[in-house]
């Protein structure tokens, strides 16, 4: 099952996106990052030796069992696993410097209110980072994906995050497929 996930993940991007994601955030090596989405957990295992703790959080089980496999196979031992919805993170507040989400906004209920728990979580200072799709047509993806959003516009992403009451927030195309 693992493999069919990160084939499916390979399709629409690469590891590019952790570098990217490495880059935008303040990652260090006494950083604790929340991995919100975590599915697989690709981003928390490419964060993990970057960083000195890594929580993946994902609402399904069989997922999570996915990501404990991986990263068993990849040795990564500063990586806790959660089960947790996306817009009611089992974490208390100001429980970490950063919160990404790679791939995740796109399956929120409510993306704004994702972006506001994700905010809820990181200290004071700390930093969130989103990777998503562009606002898209392909709507094939809300019956294979699973897909409840077709991608954002910039305008939408701006609105989640002042919403979130974020000040220093921006919108960047990573330029990826």
């Amino acid at each position: 099952m693992s493999v069919q996930w990160d084939q499916m993940r390979s399709s629409f991007y690469n590891a590019d996106v952790i570098e990217a994601l490495a880059q935008r955030t303040t990652a260090g090596p006494d950083s604790a990052v929340i991995d919100v989405g975590t599915g697989t957990g690709f981003v928390a295992a490419g964060l993990a030796g970057r960083v000195a703790n890594v929580i993946g959080v994902d609402n399904s089980p069989a997922m999570l069992a996915v990501a404990a496999d991986n990263l068993a196979a990849l040795d990564v031992h500063n990586v806790t696993l959660m089960e947790g919805d996306l817009d009611n993170l089992p974490l208390p507040d100001d429980s970490a410097d950063i919160a990404v989400a790679n791939m995740v906004l796109h399956h929120a209920a409510d993306p704004a209110a994702m972006v506001t728990e994700m905010a809820r979580v990181v200290r004071p200072g700390g930093t969130i980072a989103v990777t998503d799709a562009m606002e898209h047509s392909y709507e094939w993806m809300r019956t294979e994906q699973a897909d409840l959003w077709l991608g954002f516009t910039p305008a939408q992403v701006e609105e989640f995050f002042t919403r979130a009451r974020l000040v220093h927030h921006g919108y960047d195309s990573l330029g990826m497929q």
